[in-house]
């Protein structure tokens, strides 16, 4: 049956969420740290996890579809929450249900994860793009020659470094 198909997708997709979170929270120490090099080495491992997650995402609508078909019950969503309304088995329903929950707890912590990973990264950008300020004049000052005293206030250099050299 098409049903014990769905409970055993929506076991390995739970798992895979595992290791997505997993990984997740792997990576905000990473990122405090600014270690690169585990950086990529997380990304990797979680582009793996993506494209698998993906694969299960299409064999678990393939098994609700299927199942759907076999109960002559017509929906478009295809989601868990339909798939739930039409189980009427109740060790089948309370396992969707648990399995629903579960997904939708890890999927919220997974989302909250990610969004400070994030901040982390446009802070860590937000730096460098500043650090790089501070060094290097201003690219929209004139490149021509002016005589130093038609220069108004000064040198007007802001960077270490003369990037018209």
């Amino acid at each position: 049956m098409a049903l014990a198909g769905i409970i055993d997708t929506l076991e390995e997709q739970t798992k895979l969420y595992e290791q997505l979170l997993h990984s997740a929270k792997e990576k905000t120490p990473v990122l405090v740290r600014n270690d690169v090099d585990s950086l990529n080495t997380i990304l990797q491992q979680e582009r793996k996890l993506l494209v698998r997650a993906d694969e299960l995402e299409k064999t678990r609508l393939a098994h609700t579809y299927r199942y759907f078909h076999e109960i002559g019950y017509k929906s478009r969503l295809h989601n868990l929450t339909e798939l739930i309304r039409s189980v009427y088995q109740p060790q089948d329903k309370q396992a969707l249900i648990g399995k629903q929950q579960e997904l939708s707890g890890m999927l919220k912590e997974l989302q909250q994860i990610n969004e400070l990973n994030q901040q982390l990264i446009a802070q860590s950008l937000a730096f460098i793009n500043y650090s790089i300020d501070l060094v290097v004049e201003d690219p929209a000052e004139d490149v021509t020659y002016q005589h130093p005293h038609n220069k108004p206030g000064g040198s007007g250099r802001t960077g270490i470094f003369d990037t018209r050299a």
